[in-house]
């Protein structure tokens, strides 16, 4: 039995959906938290990847209990 690796993705632009669309690729990766500069956009990225949570700070994803790790796809 393989437990899934749930992620919160921080970066919501460019990087942030290539990451996404190879996510979808990976059996047992869930993206459960969507984090962006900005919020409205962020919802549009998250609806199209079926992403349950947005959120503009990323504090507010890692208090998920939920999320086991983070991707950090955000500029330099």
């Amino acid at each position: 039995m393989t437990q899934t690796i749930r992620v919160a993705l921080a970066g919501a632009g460019a990087f942030g959906i290539k990451h996404l669309d190879g996510i979808q690729k990976i059996d047992g990766v869930e993206v459960v938290s969507l984090v962006g500069r900005r919020l409205e956009p962020t919802q549009e990225v998250a609806k199209k990847y079926g992403i349950g949570h947005v959120a503009t700070e990323l504090s507010e994803a890692l208090a998920r209990p939920e999320v086991d790790a983070v991707i950090l796809c955000t500029p330099t």
